[in-house]
């Protein structure tokens, strides 16, 4: 993986925004907070019924959307959301089943804030499309806390690579790594994501999935303080080219990484 090179008010195509679906909110308000200093801050008149809002520092760094009963009932897993902000949201789902995606949840307003859909790849992960209007997406993107990057685990990462190449007009760098190839994601001479073959070790039953990624100081420390605060760190703390990065899994098994980038990347 590599840092995106955009930050806030990145254009089309381009991550902005994650939040987490969380069977139990107050749990993830303090899980969070305690890990990662995020203030939670409830909208009670969001669609998505008692939405939160993380911030740091002020800014708005990530949002928290409890799941429904019949969606806990039905095991769905709690997970985070990455959204790719668009110009036209209803035009690009309007072409996702086209080029063999599926779309879950058609364009809908969200408020005053923005337009969302959600879609499918055909490779099966899901993720968010966005039309900001009010909310733009991240005040801050790659600092301490905040997302810094957005990474496709999947079984046919051909399949995603053509997907999106096509919908939202993406090209690859591919850098070949001991894992297998990663493809970096490039628009406009800029890196917006990545994309690679989950690892064989992963069991089968773990769907695929868009991975965020959070800037911290202390990779191990942070991934230390996530197990003392009953989180879990499926991926130790490993070193890599370009910086030092570890799993984790919040007290509800969402999972994320913590990442801290190596001077130059």
């Amino acid at each position: 993986m590599s840092t995106a090179t955009t930050g806030p008010g990145a254009g089309h195509g381009h991550f902005a925004w994650a939040d987490l679906m969380s069977p139990d909110t107050a749990d993830a308000c303090d899980f969070y907070g305690s890990l990662l200093d995020w203030v939670p801050t409830s909208l009670p008149d969001h669609p998505a019924s008692n939405y939160t809002l993380f911030t740091l520092d002020g800014a708005r760094v990530a949002g928290l959307v409890p799941m429904s009963p019949q969606m806990q009932e039905q095991g769905v897993p709690s997970r985070w959301v990455s959204y790719i902000l668009v110009d036209d949201v209803d035009a690009v789902a309007g072409r996702v089943e086209g080029l063999g995606g599926r779309v879950h949840l058609p364009p809908m307003d969200v408020v005053d804030s923005g337009r969302m859909a959600l879609i499918e790849d055909p490779s099966g992960c899901s993720v968010a499309l966005w039309q900001a209007n009010r909310h733009r997406g991240a005040d801050r993107l790659h600092d301490r806390g905040c997302m810094t990057w957005n990474e496709l685990l999947t079984r046919n990462p051909g399949a995603a690579c053509d997907f999106f190449a096509a919908l939202l007009g993406w090209s690859y760098r591919t850098i070949e790594t001991p894992q297998g190839s990663y493809e970096l994601a490039m628009l406009d001479g800029e890196r917006v994501g990545g994309i690679m073959a989950m690892p064989s070790q992963v069991p089968g039953e773990v769907p695929p999935h868009w991975d965020v990624y959070f800037a911290v100081d202390d990779v191990d420390e942070v991934a230390g303080r996530a197990r003392a605060l009953g989180g879990a760190v499926p991926m130790p703390p490993m070193t890599i080219p370009v910086g030092r990065l570890a799993l984790v899994a919040d007290r509800a098994g969402a999972t994320f990484t913590i990442y801290r980038a190596s001077e130059g990347s």
